[in-house]
């Protein structure tokens, strides 16, 4: 099978803001951004999307336009931030950020989640819906996300994962094995 994973295209946020988790709307050029990657991208028989309104609407385009199954899967959201979501980063104080940033895998923002958390919930999804009965997948989502499937995909360990990286509206490929 071969699987696309995308990432959503450019959000309608202000440099700087903190919004993992949040729903953020896109950005004014979502129409043509959307249409842009819609060129760069192959057919699919089937999609997988985060419910995230900025991943959904390019996922709901790439089904419509593929006449395929599209399915939100609430697994494939961003971190969540928990009490820093929505916040400018420079208003979350160095002593609170600087100790989750040392080790993002073990600690949490404030009421938010570990990327252990996040990787553990990515990797249980991805065992359960993949490798699908479809010769060509697509996966769009956001970066946190993205980075646990491609370690995934690849079989790549979790320290891989800050590695890499996909811009807004950028799709990797790869084949997976049956099994």
């Amino acid at each position: 099978m071969e699987l696309f994973l995308i990432r959503h295209t450019a959000p309608a946020v202000a440099n700087g803001i903190c919004y993992g988790r949040t729903d953020v709307a896109l950005a004014e050029t979502a129409d043509s951004d959307i249409q842009l990657a819609l060129e760069r991208l192959p057919k699919f028989d089937l999609i997988y999307s985060s419910p995230a309104q900025r991943c959904a609407r390019l996922a709901t385009a790439l089904a419509q336009r593929d006449a395929c199954t599209l399915t939100l899967a609430p697994d494939l959201q961003e971190l969540d931030f928990g009490q820093w979501e929505q916040l400018p980063w420079t208003r979350i104080p160095r002593e609170h950020s600087d100790p989750w940033a040392a080790d993002p895998w073990n600690r949490s923002p404030p009421g938010g989640e570990t990327e252990q958390a996040l990787w553990t919930r990515v990797a249980t999804w991805y065992r359960a819906a993949l490798p699908a009965p479809v010769s060509r997948c697509a996966i769009v989502a956001h970066g946190g996300p993205l980075r646990v499937l491609r370690c995934l995909a690849a079989g790549l360990r979790m320290e891989d994962r800050w590695s890499w990286n996909l811009n807004w509206g950028e799709h990797a490929r790869f084949d997976i094995l049956p099994g």
